[in-house]
Order: structure tokens, then C-alpha cells, then sequence
């Protein structure tokens, strides 16, 4: 019987090995979904913050970023097109 107890005892250490990594990965996926929810606090701030920096200086701002200010009042302008052409149709 000392085949099967060898056996039982070397199912028993898989089984605990197997268990221990579902854990680990458990843990990692846990870990990994708080990063990407800290991410996406991160963007959701850089979006307020562009948005804010952009109704605040729109018009005197800073001149490295002038071309992505000009680039969203074009993008403005447009949309605001585009909606006075669906409310003629």
C-alpha cells in the first residue's frame, strides 16, 4: 500500500500547488484590475483637466499648446456645423 500512499500524498501536494497558484493568479487579477482602475481615475482627470485649461485659456494660452487649442476649436466649430445641418434636414 505504500504505492498509493506515495500517490495520495503526491495528489495531495499538486492539488496544493494548483490551489496555491489559483490564489497567486487570483490575487494578480485583483491587483491588475486596481491598476487599471487608478489608470482610468488618472484619465478621467486629465480629461477635467484639459477641459477646464481649455474654457479658462482658450484664448491666451500657453503657445506650445496653441495648436491643440486651435485643433478642438476647429473640432467645435464642425460639430456645431454638422448639428445646424441636421436641424435644416
Amino acid at each position: 500500500m505504500g504505492f498509493f500512499d506515495e500517490l495520495g500524498d503526491s495528489i495531495t501536494e499538486m492539488a496544493k500547488d494548483v490551489g496555491g497558484k489559483a490564489k497567486e493568479v487570483g490575487n494578480n487579477a485583483v491587483l491588475y484590475a486596481n491598476i487599471k482602475a487608478e489608470e482610468l481615475k488618472i484619465k478621467e482627470q486629465y480629461y477635467k483637466l484639459g477641459k477646464r485649461y481649455y474654457s479658462l485659456y482658450q484664448e491666451t494660452g500657453d503657445p506650445e499648446l496653441l495648436d491643440m487649442i486651435d485643433a478642438i476649436s476647429a473640432s467645435k466649430d464642425k460639430i456645431a456645423k454638422y448639428r445646424e445641418e441636421l436641424d435644416e434636414s
